[in-house]
């Protein structure tokens, strides 16, 4: 459905799950306990994305995690750093509920990493095959 022809009273999903995104910016850009399991997700909305920050997790597989574990550090405009490696996109904001939910942060360029780790005197290096 385009964007500009939704439902005239909020209540079709899209309506719905936008609406519940502005209760969490309501709650302090926290997510409820009752959808996270705890209170300690923040929401993230950047270039109008939005976002759900959960706390670093360094006992779940990675591939359990948001984004596979993507180590991410966010930047709020109250000047608060979170970072963590459990980060959920959930999608673009509609132009329609932009004032609404306004963006609350940046993300903070990280250091270019290594593209292999070395371990010992020759695991983890790239060797040429000679």
């Amino acid at each position: 459905m385009p964007e500009n022809q939704c439902c005239a009273d909020e209540t079709c999903f899209d309506c719905r799950y936008w609406q519940e995104k502005t209760e969490w910016a309501d709650n302090g850009d926290r997510v409820p306990a009752h959808i996270s399991g705890d209170d300690l997700n923040l929401v993230a909305r950047i270039d109008g994305k939005h976002y759900m920050v959960g706390p670093m997790n360094h006992t779940r597989p990675a591939h359990w995690l948001g984004y596979g574990g993507t180590v991410f550090t966010f930047r709020f405009h109250d000047g608060r750093e979170i970072t963590s490696n459990d980060v959920w996109a959930q999608g673009d904001i509609p132009q329609r509920w932009r004032d609404r939910l306004p963006d609350n942060a940046v993300i903070v360029p990280t250091e270019p990493r290594p593209t292999t780790v070395p371990f010992g005197p020759t695991e983890g290096l790239a060797l040429e095959n000679t």
